[in-house]
């Protein structure tokens, strides 16, 4: 019987929270006895940051520049679900999955949605058999929604699932970029992303991790032009076995566990109710506070009543307003 019910994403966040420069937040929901982790809707977890423990982090002065914060984790996260398809190969069949789709329309004919999968894991988190607390002493259940990128050609069942990420790179400096020095120091490229995006490339082995991916992806694009952020060009790709990467940067199975351990057994101390986990902006502490049961409920309803009310043209696209 699970206690916790939650999203890869929510939970790789809390472990790589040590690691993050920006600020943040997560929605704990407990509800007799049990606790749901999620997103907020609209929060800044759900994109992806770019060169956040950087040295020189991207600057936020000019918040329309094309390397503001805001507009670069929008061109990573773009960059990151076209890769993910860019890599499959599409001569083979897909591995089909117990249950379909959940995104695929069945009214639209010809139409598919981006290869991928949901797996659903239960995970274990063993208790301290000598806590004086019982709750403490008791093991914990997770129940955890992970994805899928796609699979290794010709794995054995249930073995050979890959997460496929992509870095990027936006401004190249003189002395340095990936186009010179990507294919005679690959070593060095990688250990500068583990320098400049720890907490994105520590999410992102978590994520792998609770997916039960043995293999991680590691693209390498940058924009064909620096002025122009819609255009790339992947200029390789690194193949890593996810514990020995997970290793590498400092992530460790032990810790991972603990620390969502740690935060689990903290908020089932508590009485139901909703609670908002925010990352203080200028230190690396971890604030939660208590907020009322229909906190964030609006904000979800009325961007669905505001899509409700947009008519749209035959193609499915929002039609202008008519004066």
């Amino acid at each position: 019987d699970a206690s916790v019910i939650a999203t890869d994403d929510a939970l790789a966040v809390l472990v790589a929270a040590a690691r993050s420069m920006y600020s943040w937040d997560l929605v704990i929901t407990k509800l007799q006895g049990k606790l749901i982790i999620d997103t907020r809707y609209g929060s800044q977890v759900n994109g992806l940051s770019v060169n956040e423990t950087a040295q020189e982090p991207p600057s936020n002065e000019d918040k329309e520049s094309i390397n503001s914060p805001l507009k670069l984790s929008q061109e990573a996260s773009c960059i990151n679900q076209n890769f993910s398809q860019m890599v499959l190969d599409h001569q083979r069949p897909a591995k089909e999955m117990p249950e379909p789709n959940p995104f695929e329309e069945e009214d639209e004919e010809g139409s598919s949605a981006a290869s991928g999968a949901y797996r659903y894991r239960k995970i274990t988190i063993p208790g301290r058999p000598k806590a004086d607390d019982p709750r403490e002493a008791a093991p914990v259940t997770i129940i955890v929604r992970t994805e899928v990128n796609c699979r290794v050609p010709d794995a054995p069942e249930n073995k050979g699932y890959c997460s496929v990420k992509a870095l990027n790179e936006y401004e190249p400096k003189p002395n340095y970029s990936w186009r010179n020095s990507l294919e005679a120091q690959r070593g060095a490229c990688l250990a500068t992303e583990v320098k400049n995006n720890s907490f994105k490339l520590g999410r992102w082995t978590a994520q792998a991790i609770l997916a039960g991916c043995d293999t991680l992806k590691l693209g390498y694009v940058t924009r064909t032009n620096p002025s122009d952020n819609s255009s790339h060009l992947v200029l390789g790709v690194q193949t890593h076995m996810t514990d020995g990467f997970a290793d590498q940067i400092g992530l460790t199975r032990n810790n991972m566990y603990g620390i969502l351990r740690s935060i689990i057994d903290l908020v089932q101390g508590w009485d139901d109710g909703k609670y908002l986990i925010l990352k203080d902006p200028t230190k690396s502490v971890l604030r939660i506070y208590e907020v009322p049961w229909d906190s964030f409920d609006s904000e979800e309803e009325e961007e669905e009543e505001e899509e409700e009310d947009q008519e749209l043209d035959e193609d499915g696209n929002v039609a202008p307003t008519q004066n």
